[in-house]
């Protein structure tokens, strides 16, 4: 995953955060620890952002142990001509070989124990996006009643919209409409009236709209 995708993701938590943490029946236990981790993958972005900067700062240069490096191979040949006889001859290299063919074995059966031992790489919970407590997206719940408009009459919904509007709503959306997250196309909205939710249905609100001509 790249560090611009990571920002969004993190950007997304953090909204969804804001609107867990605006609900009047927001869970203080969870806003906190999806904070924490908020914070600490910011805080790892940051540290991957310094990191890619240093490397491309950084230019390879030769030590001066690779300036200075000299070759004295042709005089050692030299000094060396006259002890050659007295030395004993090198191994053959057949035992070169069979130390090779040794080792290349052993290679083989270490690669064999390790076939079952390959490491797997699951998501981090860090990486995903906090889920707000009591949101949940399931076909079922779109056949249930409340969700669709049509169930409220007309002088239903003349005796929702009698009253001021709920302000609490109308602020929330105000920041989330245009954030990129969220599509960054919403509506604009004039006003919001909150629906009175079911016995049935605790956490579930229901609101009817005014969209801006």
């Amino acid at each position: 995953m790249s560090v611009s995708e990571t920002i969004k993701i993190a950007h997304t938590a953090a909204c969804k955060l804001q609107l867990a943490a605006d609900r009047p029946d927001r869970n203080l236990r969870f806003i906190l620890g999806h904070a924490f981790t908020l914070d600490n993958l910011r805080l790892r972005i940051a540290e991957i952002e310094e990191e890619e900067e240093g490397e491309d700062d950084t230019i390879a240069e030769p030590t001066p142990a690779e300036q200075r490096r000299v070759s004295f191979s042709g005089k050692t040949k030299q000094r060396n001509n006259g002890a050659e006889g007295r030395r004993s001859p090198p191994p053959p290299p057949q035992l070169e070989d069979d130390l090779e063919e040794d080792d290349d074995e052993d290679l083989e059966e270490d690669d064999e124990e390790d076939e079952g031992l390959g490491l797997q790489r699951f998501g981090s919970a860090a990486a995903q996006p906090p889920r707000i407590v009591g949101e949940e997206s399931s076909g079922s719940d779109e056949d249930e009643e409340g969700t669709n408009p049509s169930i409220f009459s007309e002088d239903q919904l003349k005796t929702i919209t009698n009253g001021r509007g709920n302000e609490e709503l109308k602020d929330a959306y105000k920041k989330v409409h245009k954030c990129p997250c969220h599509g960054g196309n919403g509506p604009a909205v004039d006003n919001f009236w909150d629906v009175p939710a079911a016995e049935e249905k605790p956490g579930v609100r229901m609101a009817v709209v005014q969209i801006s001509a």
